[in-house]
């Protein structure tokens, strides 16, 4: 049985990845940035994407243009931008940005959706004493939604990189509650590699070294592990897997910076004026990556340098780490996919939360 869900502030997809995964059938979807709707509309050509601001869409004309068989909504999902509550960065409470979690609660209350999912950064729950998740738990709890929320970690459930969001779901009063995903309950850490974390290597093994300005096509091997497999998918050609084009200086600083290492491990002469202690830092390989940022292209930002090999992570790699399938098209310049991929939920958390609400709708 295949249930209907909406995906908003959908980004590049992941979130929608993990849902259909587990059978839901995402019938719309709204992204403001033109590449990221794209990337989504590349992948998931039977989805109607709106490329607009939340602001002016009207979600009730929205459900009446699906048609009868599809109005009915079993899942609103979406996580607003959350530059203002990040743990990272500026905070302000005042931020614009922030009040687009009541643009979501607008949608809310306009489709009226058996079950909600709501994600966001992990200092969500805690910013500005708690105020933004008091109101939105409030405001569901007017509009009929029983709520339940927790912090999850991406690498307890199977994804080979070190991720915290604030998961919460809701649902109407009347219907049957949702039992948010644990590692203790979740059948995902056992899909892979039982009880042990799925390190990076793990998850990127079977790609081909890179020198510089290089790109490569073929895989270096078949599968290693279940986690490749299930992201190469019988995939033959491989794509997105490039380095970028380095100077003699960067090269050196490359080649000197020792496993598990720093800036900090680099000659004075060789260190930027200022900088933040996890640059030009070495990914470790036999543990899940850190959370990966939009600038895990770029040596210099925080810890993205490849294990083995002098340069950063490939487009590719970053799209492992955060478990997009290797059959996922992204659409733009190098950058603007490596900020896609960044800020992408990973879609193992559609795929493992999306399963319990799945759970609850047969129920």
């Amino acid at each position: 049985m295949g249930f209907t869900a909406v995906d908003l502030f959908c980004g590049a997809g992941g979130l929608s990845v993990g849902l259909q995964r587990t059978g839901f059938d995402v019938v719309l979807a709204n992204e403001i940035e033109a590449d990221f709707a794209k990337t989504y509309e590349l992948n998931h050509p039977e989805t109607a994407v709106v490329v607009d601001d939340i602001k002016n869409i009207n979600f009730k004309e929205q459900s009446r243009a699906l048609g009868k068989s599809k109005s009915a909504i079993a899942l609103l999902s979406g996580g607003p931008p959350c530059q203002g509550f990040s743990t990272v960065g500026s905070k302000r409470e005042n931020d614009p940005r922030n009040s687009l979690f009541y643009q979501y609660l607008r949608a809310v209350d306009e489709l009226r959706p058996s079950y909600i999912l709501f994600e966001n950064v992990s200092g969500f729950a805690k910013l500005y004493d708690g105020k933004p998740l008091q109101s939105l738990l409030m405001e569901l709890s007017k509009l009929d939604y029983k709520t339940a929320w927790s912090v999850l970690e991406a690498s307890d459930f199977g994804l080979p990189q070190k991720r915290q969001r604030t998961i919460l779901v809701g649902w109407q009063s009347k219907l049957p509650k949702v039992n948010l995903p644990s590692p203790t309950n979740s059948e995902m850490p056992n899909l892979f590699a039982g009880d042990k974390k799925i390190s990076l290597i793990e998850a990127i093994s079977d790609l081909p070294a890179l020198g510089v300005n290089d790109s490569k096509d073929k895989y270096a091997s078949p599968p290693k592990n279940d986690f490749q497999r299930k992201l190469r998918n019988g995939e033959k050609i491989l794509t997105e897997h490039n380095s970028a084009k380095y100077g003699d200086k960067m090269q050196k600083i490359l080649s000197l910076v020792p496993t598990g290492g720093t800036v900090e491990d680099l000659p004075i002469s060789l260190r930027p004026r200022s900088y933040f202690k996890n640059t030009y830092a070495r990914l470790l390989p036999d543990v899940p990556a850190p959370t990966i940022t939009r600038n895990f292209g770029t040596p210099s930002s925080s810890r993205c340098i490849h294990p083995f090999q002098n340069r950063a992570l490939s487009t590719r790699e970053g799209a492992r780490l955060q478990g997009f399938p290797d059959s996922y098209s992204f659409f733009g310049t190098r950058s603007s996919k490596n900020l896609q991929i960044g800020n992408a939920v990973p879609p193992l958390f559609g795929e493992v939360i999306g399963r319990e609400i799945y759970k609850a709708l047969t129920s």
